[in-house]
């Protein structure tokens, strides 16, 4: 045994033995064995040295602790007395290693095999299985356009970009019948559904994993989209959690000469991001989708100038669902007067943009 154990054990005993002899052989008061040794109402003899000194009790708890660490925590303040007993305890549950005032940690020590009893009861649990994906995925509406007309078309594994269009409806006038009251219908091939599963389609040709959610998010009508959209794109977010840039696309609401420009000699819809603030409600990602939608609207500008519309960002005090995640923007793509060609002219474009942006280093969070 090395000789600083033995001496550590032998100053052990000591105290131990101070304790005992300073220990009334028959108590009238139960002294717990963390308690200090003076008796109740007595001036402790530390404290009375210390008077004697003009030392503060700050002053050695200080000392103690820059000696030994942690000693001056056996000390007590008010009344203060060294808690002499909590120091031996303390002494001997560090050489023998078992808890001295745990009666399991007693008897582990004597039956070792009692180690191996489970301390709780618990259920009997069987192995858990992966669960099947939910069967509204696989749901299907009539005329949706490509992947089978499922509601959520999944292109490529691990979707990083996730495309819904709350105002599904919105489509164009050119393809409408003459008389249309609205520019709106459910031939899906003919509204902005169509227009996101081209962008779908390309981002998908450029490496890209996207999914796009064909929900008729304007089933209750114009003024329950947003509230049944917010859904939706939770709904999104929650069977594909890689998913990294959110869209909501839209027809705008402008027409004519705002809306259409040339681009690589070919007419084409403009584009126009719309970035939602926290002005009228919260919107902790504002900021983060401010700065996604203008590394967007740099790389558009660099690939087709003139494709969007001024500055190519528009912020407005509403957050129209913005506030689910970072990336997270409004994009319009023409207006009602422009032909289904001209949007897919420029969905192309917007899905090389977004391929740049996505794939950079440190632009998506």
């Amino acid at each position: 045994m090395p000789w600083s154990s033995v001496s550590l054990y032998g100053i052990t005993l000591a105290l131990a033995t101070l304790v005992l002899w300073r220990t009334p052989s028959r108590p009238t008061v139960a002294i717990p064995v963390t308690g200090h040794l003076a008796g109740q109402g007595h001036q402790s003899w530390l404290a009375s040295n210390l008077g004697a000194l003009h030392v503060s009790r700050g002053s050695l708890i200080s000392w103690m602790n820059q000696g030994i660490p942690l000693l001056g925590l056996t000390a007590e303040s008010e009344p203060f007395r060294w808690r002499w007993r909590s120091w031996v305890l303390t002494g001997l549950i560090d050489l023998s290693g078992v808890r001295l005032t745990s009666l399991p940690a007693l008897l582990e020590l004597e039956i070792p095999a009692l180690r191996l009893v489970p301390t709780e009861l618990r259920a009997p649990t069987t192995p858990s299985k992966p669960l099947p994906p939910p069967s509204g995925q696989d749901a299907t509406l009539s005329g949706l356009p490509g992947a089978g007309s499922r509601i959520w078309a999944k292109l490529g594994t691990n979707p990083l970009v996730g495309i819904y269009q709350t105002h599904s409806t919105e489509s164009f006038w050119p393809v409408l019948h003459p008389g249309s009251p609205t520019a709106n219908s459910t031939h899906w091939s003919d509204t902005i559904v169509q227009v996101g599963w081209w962008l779908a389609n390309d981002l998908n040709q450029r490496g890209i994993g996207v999914v796009q959610s064909r929900v008729n998010n304007m089933s209750d009508g114009l003024l329950a989209s947003y509230n049944k959209s917010y859904y939706t794109a939770k709904q999104l977010l929650k069977w594909y959690p890689t998913v990294r840039v959110l869209i909501d696309l839209h027809r705008g609401q402008a027409s004519g000469s705002v809306t259409t420009t040339t681009i690589h000699g070919t007419k084409a819809a403009r584009i126009l991001i719309v970035v939602g603030t926290n002005k009228v409600l919260p919107n902790p990602y504002w900021h983060q989708n401010l700065t996604f939608a203008m590394r967007l609207a740099k790389a558009l500008d660099a690939i087709a100038p003139g494709l969007l519309r001024g500055n190519g960002i528009e912020s407005v005090p509403y957050r129209y669902n913005q506030q689910l995640m970072p990336a997270d923007v409004l994009i319009e793509i023409g207006g009602p007067d422009n032909t289904l060609a001209e949007e897919r002219v420029a969905a192309a474009d917007l899905a090389r943009a977004l391929s740049i942006v996505v794939t950079s280093k440190g632009a998506v969070p």
